[in-house]
C-alpha cells in the first residue's frame, strides 16, 4: 500500500525538515511507496524557500504555493488530494502537535479500515498541556464542548471531531470536497464516511506541543475565535440537516 501524506503549512520555516525527515522514517522499510506533499499558504517566514532547496535532493517531496488566494485548511488539503498520486492519504498539522512517528500504527491497520483517526480523547490519549496547565490555548475549552455536543448528537463511536490527524482512502474523495474554514470541515467528513458505512477506527495518541508559532484556527485573535466559534457551532446545526437528508 502506498501513501500520500499532506502537510499543510504556513510560517513553519523552523521545524518543517525535521518534520519532513521525521516523516520519511516511517517508511525505511520502502514496503511502501510515500511522496510528502507540502501544501504553502504563501508563508513569509523563509518556509517556502527553505522547502525549494529541500526537495532539490529529494524527489519524494512536493511544494505547492496558494499565492494570492485567501487562507483556508480545507481549501489547502483539498490541493494536495488533488495533486497526490497514491491510494491512501495522510494529512496532519505541520507544527509537531501530530507526532510523525504514529504514522507507522496506522500502516499495517489500513489494510482493514476506510479511514483511522487520531483522537485526542481517547483513554490513552494524553493533550499536550496535561503537565502543564500554563500552555493550555485558550480556545481548547471550546474545542473540547465542541467534540462533546458532536459526540452526544451524532455518534457514539467517534470522540473527536475536529482531530486533523487522518489517514483516509482516496476514493472516499473523490465526489468529496472539503469545506469550511477550519475544524469544521473535519466534522462533515466524518459524518459522510458514517453515512456511506465506511470502516472508521480510532487511535489514541500523544499529542505535543507546537513547536513554534500559534494556531492556526484562531492565532491569537479574540475576534477570530468568535467567528470560529460561530462557524463551529453552525456546522453542528448543518450536519444535523445533513444527517438526517
Amino acid at each position: 500500500m502506498n501513501y500520500s501524506i499532506i502537510l499543510p503549512t504556513l510560517n513553519e520555516n523552523g521545524h518543517i525538515i525535521q518534520l519532513i525527515r521525521n516523516i520519511k522514517k516511517n517508511f525505511k522499510t520502502k514496503k511502501n511507496k510515500y511522496e510528502i506533499i507540502i501544501v504553502d499558504d504563501n508563508s513569509t517566514d523563509g518556509t517556502i524557500d527553505t522547502v525549494k532547496n529541500f526537495i532539490k535532493k529529494n524527489s519524494e517531496t512536493k511544494l505547492y504555493v496558494r499565492h494570492n488566494q485567501k487562507k483556508n485548511l480545507a481549501k489547502s488539503i483539498n490541493l494536495g488530494i488533488h495533486k497526490s498520486r497514491y491510494e491512501n492519504i495522510i494529512w496532519m498539522d505541520a507544527d509537531f502537535q501530530h507526532p510523525p512517528e504514529y504514522i507507522k500504527k496506522m500502516i499495517p491497520k489500513m489494510q482493514n479500515y476506510d479511514v483511522i483517526i487520531f483522537s485526542r480523547f481517547l483513554e490513552k490519549s494524553k493533550r499536550y498541556f496535561e503537565k502543564n496547565i500554563k500552555v493550555k490555548e485558550f480556545n481548547e475549552n471550546q474545542s473540547i464542548l465542541f467534540n462533546k455536543i458532536c459526540n452526544f448528537i451524532f455518534y457514539k463511536d467517534i470522540t473527536d471531531y475536529t482531530s486533523g490527524y487522518i489517514c483516509i482512502k482516496k476514493k472516499i474523495l473523490k465526489n468529496f470536497e472539503l469545506k469550511g474554514f477550519y475544524g469544521e470541515y473535519f466534522l462533515s467528513l466524518i459524518i459522510y464516511c458514517k453515512k456511506n458505512n465506511y470502516k472508521i477506527l480510532e487511535l489514541p495518541f500523544v499529542e505535543k506541543i507546537r513547536k513554534t508559532g500559534s494556531s492556526k484556527t484562531i492565532g491569537d485573535n479574540k475576534i477570530r475565535y468568535m467567528i470560529t466559534c460561530y462557524n463551529y457551532f453552525f456546522s453542528v446545526f448543518k450536519n444535523c440537516i445533513s444527517k438526517v437528508l
